[in-house]
């Protein structure tokens, strides 16, 4: 496997080899990720966190609210804590598909401060290191891999720990996430050969695809009915906006997670480009989810209010009512269509 990725990525083999390194020279750890988790940030902590069990390591599996329901089918699931669960003497916080402490929640301060080192796994560009406080034992940031889940994978294949079919099925459910099906841009030869290599270990990709994607909620749905009602167009139909407020949330009980990938409804129609998803869930609080097509960085214009993310798929939250959102986005984006040339993306 690590022969195949190298035909198709750079991969920085000294940096696995160290990650394998520390996480061989402890047995108490914390395993974590970013608030409002996803399919990859979900299914790569419950992979390491289980092939860490495995080997006799203690592991703690910890996320700042309960995973969503959704995804609650994950083998391992039952093991992750949240809120205010208490945390072993020492240990090493592994934060995996995240590489900003404020990401992890609430509690990250406290995270940061007690554990006797820090690793970062992640597929994101790059902030600022030294936000750690000095903690990182070692890092290992790529964002040409398409998957944390898939970094995660390629340092239990260094330490040459066994793969469970319960370690495999969530390695393939984050590869599976985190390329949209594999129809996503950073869909290569190496996603199909590692997902090959995990049903190999006993994924069913039957069961983890019903899961992720046959398995919504009537509020969900309902939800979605809603914000397709919003959805407009713009700039000669080359972006397209989509928004849920508050009160569509009260109105079908929905939650926030039941929003997930809503963006792509938006990125699906053939003119688009842009692709913008604005979500108020709580009054002046909104994150907003951008995809782009071919040409255009979304990654740069999350950047700029205070986000990231990829080329392709990145995002940002700001204190701001939706409406107030959309209107600073929608300019901008019309002035970045404008500067193109040739292009006239006036309403």
């Amino acid at each position: 496997m690590i022969e195949a990725f190298r035909s198709c990525l750079k991969l920085d083999e000294a940096a696995i080899k160290k990650v394998a390194e520390v996480l061989n020279s402890s047995d108490s750890f914390v395993v974590t990720c970013h608030v409002r988790p996803d399919g990859d940030a979900v299914g790569s902590i419950l992979g390491l966190g289980l092939a860490l069990k495995d080997a006799g390591r203690g592991a703690v599996i910890y996320t700042e609210e309960p995973i969503p329901e959704r995804l609650a089918f994950l083998p391992g699931s039952e093991f992750v804590v949240s809120g205010a669960a208490p945390m072993p003497e020492r240990f090493i916080l592994v934060v995996l598909d995240c590489n900003e402490p404020v990401r992890i929640g609430a509690r990250f301060a406290e995270l940061v401060e007690k554990a006797s080192g820090v690793v970062v796994l992640d597929h994101h560009l790059a902030k600022i290191l030294d936000s750690w406080g000095g903690k990182i034992s070692v890092s290992y940031i790529e964002p040409g891999v398409f998957a944390t889940g898939a970094i995660v994978y390629l340092v239990i294949e260094e330490l040459g720990w066994p793969i469970s079919d319960a370690v495999a099925s969530n390695i393939y459910a984050a590869i599976l996430s985190d390329t949209g099906c594999f129809c996503h841009s950073n869909t290569n030869e190496a996603a199909f050969l590692m997902a090959a290599k995990m049903v190999g270990h006993g994924a069913d990709p039957y069961a983890i695809a019903n899961g992720l994607y046959q398995n919504y909620s009537v509020a969900r749905q309902r939800l979605l009915a809603l914000a397709l009602k919003t959805l407009e167009l713009k700039g000669r139909d080359r972006i397209g906006l989509m928004q849920v407020t508050p009160d569509m949330f009260k109105i079908c009980g929905a939650s926030e997670s039941d929003t997930d990938d809503f963006v792509g409804y938006v990125r699906a129609l053939r003119s688009v480009e842009v692709a913008v998803f604005i979500k108020e869930v709580h009054e002046g609080q909104t994150y907003v989810s951008l995809r782009s097509k071919s040409f255009y960085n979304v990654s740069e214009l999350a950047q700029e209010f205070g986000g990231g993310g990829h080329v392709r798929a990145a995002g940002f939250r700001m204190a701001a009512s939706a409406s107030e959102v959309r209107g600073l986005l929608l300019n901008r984006l019309i002035q970045d269509f404008d500067a193109l040339g040739g292009t006239d993306v006036g309403d």
